[in-house]
């Protein structure tokens, strides 16, 4: 099983710059909004046995607060006081695998990769699905401009992907030490290959349409709708058979444009906007499989760690 647990509080972030975290192995993915980014990283980190830290899902949390906090109206007067509570928070993220086989295991039997499953705790509460919310998604790219905000996450960024827990992990062969995979970390974000890990080992920009993006994300949040559907539904050991979507809910075309303005957002802030670092090798995934992508960035990893490739005949 990977396990990747974090926890952060009010001191992390002066700690973290006293100190000089260094992994053996960084890879760094980065794109636009709803491109497959966190699914893809958490399957790198399962295959070649690394330390995740999903680094979007700390603005998210940051975000959420300022939407309990009755924030979100006025978020430019409230600087200050959100930095303060996101400083006092405990936030966790817990990565877990549902098997410890290999995902080219489990893709044997099925055909298709088994995803990891990531929880969020805030303070305690586990906040996984509320921090996806339509509302949630909405903000997040004004809480991420802020650069006091950002100054505070990036510290907590390294300091997590430092303490990110990894397994052993051997290659097909002998077994000798040389063909240990060594310890790293996979981080997401829009930023980790130009500011928050500009030396990473590995960099990847995933991108995609934004048609591609918003039926991803409209099925990400109907599935996610269904399932607290049926939750209810057993809990109140009735169910009314509706399985139509709420009121109110985004059509595709509606979450389209909301990417749209969160990439124009991302592209255009002032404090470490989206870019591709010159390094970076770039895969645009509109027309690809999620184990065609997944099994693409693990061979990088393990060319550019001196190993052999995996997946070439699959």
């Amino acid at each position: 099983m990977l396990r990747s647990t974090a926890r952060f509080w009010r001191r992390a972030p002066q700690l973290c710059k006293r100190q000089v975290f260094t992994r053996d192995f960084t890879i760094a993915i980065d794109g636009p909004a709803a491109s497959g980014k966190s699914s893809t990283a958490r399957a790198v980190a399962q295959e070649l046995g690394f330390g995740y830290i999903d680094s979007g899902s700390i603005y998210r949390c940051a975000t959420l607060l300022a939407l309990r906090n009755n924030m979100a109206g006025d978020i430019d007067e409230h600087w200050p006081d959100l930095i303060n509570l996101i400083g006092k928070a405990g936030v966790e993220i817990k990565i877990q695998s549902s098997s410890n086989h290999s995902l080219s295991a489990v893709a044997a039997k099925t055909g298709r990769l088994v995803v990891p499953n990531v929880q969020v705790l805030l303070d305690g509460e586990d906040v996984s699905n509320d921090i996806r919310t339509p509302e949630v998604n909405r903000l997040v790219a004004k809480v991420a401009s802020d650069g006091g905000v950002r100054s505070a996450v990036l510290d907590i960024q390294r300091s997590l992907a430092a303490s990110a827990d990894t397994k052993v992990t051997e290659t097909q062969g002998s077994g000798k030490e040389s063909n240990a995979i060594p310890g790293g970390v996979v981080m997401d974000g829009r930023d980790v290959g130009t500011t928050v890990f500009p030396n990473a080992e590995l960099k990847i920009y995933l991108d995609a349409s934004a048609m591609a993006r918003a039926i991803r994300r409209w099925d990400e949040m109907n599935s996610q709708w269904k399932k607290k559907q049926t939750e209810e539904a057993a809990g109140k050991q009735e169910s009314k058979g509706d399985s139509s979507v709420p009121v109110g809910y985004p059509s595709v075309e509606d979450i389209a444009r909301e990417l749209e303005q969160r990439d124009y957002a991302d592209i255009n802030r002032q404090h470490s906007p989206l870019r591709i670092a010159p390094d970076a090798v770039v895969i645009d995934n509109t027309n690809l499989t999620f184990e065609q992508q997944v099994y693409s960035i693990t061979d990088l990893a393990r060319e550019r760690m001196g190993l052999q490739r995996k997946y070439d005949d699959i």
